[in-house]
């Protein structure tokens, strides 16, 4: 699976010694520090981003070498004519609680990239994203490849937070310059963005659609715990509860209708009145008017 992620720009200028060599390793021609701009990219991290998805950091540790030689380009639009940088080095780094890939990146001054390079020295041109390829992601409510579960990213579950945790990368494309990136701590290194997200009358009726889907489940669950012991099944109630809660909602009513079916089998209701002549007056006197 493609993978669009943020990312952050910090400033920095002309490379030193040890970075020209890595710059040439990947350059035609030698280049003189002179002729070069380098800048500093902060790309995935381990946090949990807009779209209710983060990387494992094993994942990172095996994306960061991946990103070596790939280039930069602007929204995400391949083109040669729209390539400006190129990553030389990557590193994983630590910093409050999360880890991250910072890459170093240069271009070559000129014509073409002088108005770049100015807005990003000016603070215009600091978010970014990052493309790359994924084989899976796993839910991190069940541990099983989302998707196959019920958990949906973004909504809660017994107060955990649902989301898709990317696993196992198998590529990295390029990082582009971008208005508005995706995961929360993108921008410069010391940046964070807000996370808010717009409370529209759209959401609000996704909201109030999963919560009839959360109270139907629980009804669900709840029903079925309770004929498993009304029938005797010879399970816990605590077993009964993970059982009903590890099913699919559509084989969970499936099972509410089965042992329904099958107590009205065992205990048929009683008619309230007696029938019979010689017990009626004795038995139902009660109801005699």
């Amino acid at each position: 699976m493609q993978i669009t992620k943020a990312a952050g720009v910090l400033p920095a200028g002309a490379p030193d010694a040890a970075q020209l060599q890595k710059i040439n390793k990947l350059a035609k021609s030698p280049l003189a520090a002179e002729d070069v701009y380098v800048f500093s990219v902060r790309l995935c991290d381990d946090q949990v981003d807009r779209d209710f998805e983060r990387f494992s950091q094993k994942a990172l540790k095996e994306l960061a070498p991946m990103f070596i030689g790939k280039t930069g380009i602007a929204d995400h639009a391949w083109s040669a004519e729209r390539q400006t940088a190129r990553i030389f080095e990557t590193s994983i780094e630590y910093e409050k609680g999360a880890m991250y890939i910072k890459a170093w990146a240069y271009m070559l001054r000129g014509e073409k990239t002088d108005a770049l390079i100015r807005e990003i020295e000016g603070g215009i041109k600091k978010e970014v994203s990052v493309g790359c390829a994924v084989k899976k992601s796993i839910c991190s409510v069940c541990g099983k490849d989302y998707g196959s579960c019920e958990h949906r990213k973004g909504e809660q579950y017994g107060g955990q937070l649902c989301t898709a945790v990317l696993c196992e990368p198998t590529d990295a494309y390029e990082f582009s310059f971008v208005a508005v990136p995706a995961q929360k701590a993108s921008g410069v290194l010391t940046k964070g963005l807000s996370s808010d997200v717009p409370d529209t009358a759209e959401l609000r009726a996704l909201r109030a659609d999963a919560a009839l889907g959360r109270q139907y489940r629980a009804e669900l669950e709840k029903d079925v715990v309770r004929l498993g012991l009304l029938l005797d099944m010879g399970v816990d109630e605590k077993v009964l509860q993970r059982m009903a809660k590890a099913m699919e909602s559509g084989d969970l009513a499936q099972m509410r209708k089965a042992l329904t079916k099958k107590r009205a089998e065992l205990f048929p209701p009683a008619p309230q009145l007696q029938v019979g002549k010689e017990t009626a007056r004795e038995h139902d006197s009660a109801f005699l008017i």
